[in-house]
């Protein structure tokens, strides 16, 4: 898929939005200036900055207009008040063709919803509009603009996002005869949140939740589970006849045409996320694709690629630009089998022991032959000596974004805080410590409880987790060379037999971690094995535009492409992280996940299966006191 070139096309046509049409103020309230007032003895509550976002419709043809689309037009109801104005000039400043907007001066307010923000902590939001209704007068002026224009449109967006909008029945009615007048010289696209049975003569967008809500009412009454996506898409397909996008959140779209669903995969997102506007983003990415010539799937795929731009984009709707969406595109980190990774009782185990079979066909792989390359993580993986290192990170993390104000902030405030840290450490395990300070710095800029002279750089960060990471492993250390320790007692269990037996059998072992180069080849020695790895120990040196991990990979599949004897079935990729599972998916190498529980060096910790097969693992094995089955799995060696 040719991103680049999809998009390339999209000066050369016109697509219309027609519906909603919102406006998001947001509020940023610093109570560094609080006060009494006179007049009713109330604190107020001081905003350090406020802005305007264009929201529903307007946000949808913003969207369309930034990746390129020629021309867009909108078409919707405003009311005669200051936020109208706002929003006017807003889309004129996008270059959006306005003049398909009506004005309704009694019974309609423009939709303004109010978002006021004290730090992370989101407060109720005020809304305006939710009482209006289209009149007569209204409707028919807005139908009539929208017929005329429809001959000379390529592509047009139905959009429905607020329940007390512009679309009546009769605004529905007429709509309904302008699509079915049009035939096929315009493609339609409908979006909506409660009326997807509206407009069935469209190609649908919509999310699960709103599929299943359909479902639901449809089999009120019967017995038995909700259906899984596949059946899903296939039965509102049946219900409209027409093509659908089914969006499922993280875990990406599913596309239906009638003949077969296509899975879009969901986008892992290592920063902070943002999900408003990222429906909008889906929406507006896929239709310029469409309507520029790309299938559906692909341009689905484009459109994921939009919202997985837009969600990066921290309070703000979010609008992508070509060049962004290009780049997400460019290498992206899959979600793989999210249905299996959130469902345990789905898990297929091999021989009735603890090997999960995530990829039948790697059964056999290597036929009698040893692995060729076996590439290693570290921590986790082989040693078990900076375990814990997630509960230091977090401490030092949550410390760094609170700054002074740790005793005095308020405990939900501190519980989102938190929460936020988890996630992030969650989803970056694995990757360069840098990335991970990187992530830092966003946070705590954003949160912005620590003044702006006070915020450290990454590689700052890093030194004062590196710090606090050595006082909690200078323990093992000590007793690792005062001997009370062996290597065996930090490493995870079989490492170190599995090493030697692939290094006698002529297997070239590489090591790859994300810890610095310094003190992953210290630890390595430090715990008597890193002369076994003859294809060399990596780690980060700081650069976050080149992993270690990746890099490793990259440098044996130059190496497969070289030589055309080596196999990349026969390169195997060990790791308890979704950076080489990932890695090894991206290129076809093989992938096993390790679900190591680091504490006691044996045995499962469940926590790590849902990221891993996420990240793409082919197998999953807790220890490496399961090498039998694995040396039976693939057929390596001589089966005992």
């Amino acid at each position: 898929m040719d991103t680049q070139a999809i998009l390339a096309k999209a000066s050369g046509i016109s697509i219309a939005v027609i519906g909603d049409i919102c406006l998001d103020v947001y509020y940023f309230i610093d109570r560094g200036r609080t006060e009494i007032s006179l007049e009713t003895g109330l604190e107020t509550r001081p905003v350090n900055s406020c802005k305007h976002e264009l929201g529903g419709a307007a946000n949808v043809a913003v969207n369309c207009r930034g990746l390129g689309a020629g021309r867009v037009e909108i078409f919707g109801i405003l009311g005669n008040d200051v936020h109208g104005n706002v929003v006017q000039k807003l889309l004129e400043s996008e270059s959006i063709d306005t003049a398909g907007l009506v004005q309704q001066d009694t019974a309609w307010m423009t939709h303004v919803y109010h978002k006021i923000y004290e730090g992370r902590q989101e407060l109720p939001r005020y809304d305006i509009g939710n009482y209006n209704q289209p009149d007569t007068e209204t409707v028919e002026a807005l139908l009539s603009r929208i017929e005329e224009r429809v001959p000379d449109l390529d592509c047009v967006i139905v959009n429905e996002q607020v329940m007390h909008g512009m679309h009546s029945r009769e605004f529905q009615a007429g709509l309904i005869e302008i699509i079915r007048k049009s035939g096929q010289s315009t493609i339609w696209f409908a979006d909506c949140r409660n009326l997807n049975d509206a407009y069935g003569s469209t190609i649908h967008k919509l999310n699960d939740r709103e599929a299943l809500e359909l479902f639901r009412s449809e089999k009120a009454g019967e017995s038995g589970r909700d259906p899984k996506e596949e059946v899903l898409v296939r039965w509102l397909f049946q219900r409209w006849q027409h093509p659908l996008v089914m969006t499922c959140g993280e875990n990406g779209a599913l596309v239906y045409d009638g003949n077969a669903v296509h899975e879009v995969p969901g986008l892992h997102i290592i920063r902070e996320i943002d999900p408003v506007g990222a429906g909008d983003a889906f929406m507006a990415g896929m239709a310029v694709s469409y309507t520029v010539g790309a299938s559906l799937d692909i341009a689905a795929e484009i459109g994921n690629f939009t919202a997985g731009v837009c969600i990066q984009k921290l309070f703000e709707t979010g609008h992508p630009s070509p060049q962004e969406v290009i780049e997400q595109a460019a290498s992206p980190d899959f979600r793989y089998r999210p249905q299996l990774a959130r469902d345990s009782r789905l898990a297929c185990h091999y021989r009735e022991g603890l090997l999960e079979i995530l990829d039948a066909s790697t059964e056999g792989s290597l036929h009698g032959d040893f692995p060729a390359v076996a590439i290693f993580d570290h921590d986790g993986t082989i040693s078990t000596l900076r375990q814990g290192w997630e509960t230091v990170m977090e401490k030092m993390m949550v410390r760094s974004i609170v700054g002074e104000q740790y005793e005095r902030i308020e405990g939900v405030l501190l519980d989102k805080i938190t929460g936020s840290v988890r996630d992030v450490i969650e989803k970056s395990t694995g990757v360069q410590t840098i990335i991970q300070m990187h992530a830092l710095r966003e946070m705590v800029i954003s949160v912005g409880l620590v003044p702006e002279a006070d915020v450290l750089k990454a590689g700052e960060y890093k030194k004062i987790f590196n710090t606090m990471l050595l006082e909690h492993i200078e323990e093992k250390r000590i007793l690792l060379e005062k001997g009370r320790l062996s290597s065996e007692d930090l490493t995870i269990k079989g490492a170190l037999a599995l090493l030697r037996e692939l290094k006698e059998n002529g297997t070239c072992l590489y090591l790859a971690s994300g810890t610095d180069q310094a003190d992953v080849r210290r630890e390595a020695a430090m715990l008597g094995y890193a002369d076994l790895f003859d294809g060399g120990i990596y780690g980060s040196v700081g650069d976050v535009q080149n992993d270690p991990k990746r890099l490793v990979i990259r440098s044996i599949i130059s190496r497969i492409e070289g030589e055309s004897d080596i196999d990349p079935s026969r390169c195997i990729v060990f790791g308890d992280g979704p950076v080489e599972m990932r890695e090894a998916k991206r290129y076809g190498l093989t992938a096993v996940g390790l679900i190591s529980d680091e504490r006691q060096r044996y045995g499962a910790d469940y926590a790590k299966r849902e990221r891993l097969i996420l990240a793409g693992a082919d197998l999953l094995v807790p220890d490496f006191s399961w090498r039998d089955d694995l040396r039976h799995w693939f057929g390596w060696g001589n089966e005992a």
